[in-house]
């Protein structure tokens, strides 16, 4: 997907692990090891890809999900997008994953096993984004973001979410991207969708709290 400036939006590779591991760690302090391994490894979204292309994106889950490997599938469903310039040179970065506050909630309902991998193929959380300092402010953040909803819109997936630090006062900047920000406090329910049962999904003290439900008419 071309974006600003000559910058290519797509997936990242193996070999680029390193660079991508070193923008979004400067934007997440919580960022797991274990999606950016899966990437250096070449497991890393392949499942998303094969998706894309026509593959039946739940068999592969439903196995993993047989043979109780979810951090595998985890990776497997993560979107590590990167943006490159016209060397080839990654200067942005994003990374989206299922959502282990969503997973770790409904597997203690009955039946949570279940639920949990319908959630992994229809909440995504936008884990990261991120761009190197001196490509800033020529929209590669809002291209890479923008990416991150063609995607998961194109495999049906509902909702995008993620969190800031409410010092860094990045509310303005998410609704021009079409994302709503919430009140501290304010949450959603991603459970009675699913389940029946309301699950209330928000950001934790000092963070904001963004979202997008994919349009009903998709």
């Amino acid at each position: 997907m071309p974006g600003p400036d000559g910058v290519r939006i797509g997936f990242a590779v193996p070999g680029e692990a390193g660079a991508v591991t070193t923008l979004l760690r400067a934007a997440a302090d919580d960022l797991e090891a274990g999606h950016l391994e899966a990437l250096a490894r070449g497991e890393c979204g392949t499942w998303l890809l094969d998706a894309l292309e026509g593959a039946d994106l739940g068999e592969p889950l439903v196995r993993a999900g047989a043979a109780g490997e979810f951090q595998r599938a985890a990776g497997e469903l993560s979107l590590p997008l990167v943006a490159r310039d016209g060397d080839g040179q990654v200067v942005g970065a994003l990374l989206g994953v299922p959502s282990g506050t969503v997973v770790s909630g409904l597997a203690r309902l009955p039946g949570g096993r279940r639920y949990v991998l319908v959630s992994m193929l229809t909440y995504a959380k936008i884990k990261a984004v991120a761009v190197s300092e001196d490509a800033r402010r020529r929209g590669i953040g809002a291209a890479l973001l923008a990416r991150c909803v063609q995607v998961y819109w194109r495999l049906e997936y509902t909702l995008l979410f993620g969190e800031f630090d409410t010092e860094r006062a990045l509310g303005p900047y998410y609704r021009r991207q079409g994302f709503t920000v919430l009140r501290p406090g304010q949450g959603i329910d991603v459970g009675t969708l699913l389940t029946g049962v309301p699950l209330h999904l928000g950001a934790g003290p000092g963070l904001a709290f963004f979202h997008r439900w994919r349009p009903r008419d998709r």
